[in-house]
């Protein structure tokens, strides 16, 4: 699926100056840092009493293409650092996509 239209349009999504943002990876297991590009946004379900419209719990997903990953698979626990404004966050789902081109993690601040 690496020279479909979706693979293409996800990578022009990722390089776009205006929507991805340059981050980095890191397995709980303790691994080094890998730059990966991320497509950040806050969920707009909504949770009663946490805040109004909008809230969540406090998390952001990230959008990862699979092939910035590979051969690793994101789990519960990685972190997630972005470079600008630098923060970090842990990983508490990962849901990849129906073509295994990406994967959806939802974050939660880190301490």
């Amino acid at each position: 699926m690496s020279g479909s239209a979706f693979a293409a349009a996800l990578a022009t999504l990722h390089a776009d100056l205006n929507m991805g943002t340059d981050a980095e990876w890191r397995a709980a297991a303790g691994s080094t840092w890998r730059p990966v590009r991320v497509l950040l946004s806050a969920p707009a379900d909504d949770v009663a009493g946490l805040g109004g419209p909008g809230a969540r719990a406090g998390v952001l997903e990230a959008t990862v293409r699979a092939g910035d990953l590979a051969p690793d698979t994101p789990r519960r626990g990685d972190l997630l650092r972005r470079l600008s404004p630098p923060e970090t966050w842990k990983v508490e789902e990962v849901d990849p996509d129906p073509l295994g081109l990406s994967w959806r993690l939802s974050l939660a601040r880190s301490a």
